[in-house]
């Protein structure tokens, strides 16, 4: 039983107008509203949903609030050169803005996904009561040959924003799950309604540029000094484990951890195995 008491609130989710973040931004808000707040932030081609089965075991004890990201998922897609070219900083800015509007009580708790894991990153610097960074994108990535393809002047954002389809998604599925077999087809459905929108495949290309190089936004988590635990899915063909020792030898005092048999996204693979993770280290703050 939940040690909140008190009945459990209706769905407060819906968009917000941040006008000066990127338009409109959908957010998935459920759980106690007077209860400590977990953050979930998603990472690139995807929304809130991929936090489908973290959010109802949280929102007993937790304010759960997982955002679909500007440009991405129910948010508004507007044109990079309007939000900054939704760099890691405009990301993290608009999650603080958000943040600052919606009358948060007692700690706040981050946890970010691969794309969503820089952005978290960037705002436990100032803010937060700890941080879990979840196969996070941060050193330098070597793309795959599509990847790479995909980045060339001209060739590549023609490509992306106007060829790319529902099964070029469903592939690069493949590559995140360690078992395709536990791919979940309505969810690949769910993504491509949204990411087939206009304008969501031009902001995820703009995203999509950085991966190489995020050199710079990962020196500075260097100043983070909330508890923090990365954890790995120690079947990441995407970003190697390596990266994820590397970064928590990063950041002092902070825990690294990995989840068997798991690919890229243990949120979707292994969702009891990460909540279990999660939970001892929110419990582990004392």
């Amino acid at each position: 039983m939940s040690r909140f008491q008190a009945p459990r609130p209706k769905d407060r989710s819906r968009l917000h107008d941040l006008k000066d973040a990127g338009g409109r931004m959908y957010v998935c808000d459920r759980g106690p509203i007077d209860a400590p707040t977990l953050v979930l932030l998603h990472g690139l081609l995807v929304h809130h949903y991929e936090f489908r089965h973290l959010i109802p075991r949280f929102a007993g004890d937790y304010r759960v609030i997982a955002p679909d990201l500007p440009g991405c998922g129910n948010s508004d897609h507007r044109p990079p050169e309007a939000c900054s070219g939704y760099t890691v900083e405009f990301m993290a800015q608009a999650v603080c803005s958000l943040l600052d509007r919606l009358d948060l009580r007692g700690p706040l708790h981050l946890l970010g996904h691969s794309f969503g894991g820089a952005i978290a990153g960037l705002i436990a610097r100032e803010r937060g009561d700890s941080l879990c960074l979840l196969d996070s994108s941060c050193f330098d990535m070597e793309l795959p040959l599509e990847g790479k393809l995909a980045m060339l002047p001209k060739v590549g954002p023609l490509v992306f924003t106007r060829v790319f389809g529902r099964s070029d998604l469903r592939r690069y599925f493949n590559r995140v799950f360690a078992d395709p077999r536990q791919i979940d087809e309505l969810a690949i459905d769910i993504y491509w309604d949204r990411l087939a929108r206009p304008g969501a495949r031009e902001a995820a290309y703009a995203m999509m540029i950085q991966l190489p190089d995020l050199r710079d936004v990962t020196a500075r988590f260097r100043d983070i000094r909330c508890p923090t635990a990365v954890v790995w899915g120690e079947r990441d063909e995407l970003i190697p484990v390596e990266h994820g020792e590397r970064l928590a030898a990063l950041i002092a005092g902070s825990s690294f951890q990995t989840i068997a048999g798991c690919g890229h996204a243990p949120n979707e693979e292994a969702p009891g195995s990460l909540a279990a993770v999660l939970e001892e280290h929110l419990a582990n703050l004392g």
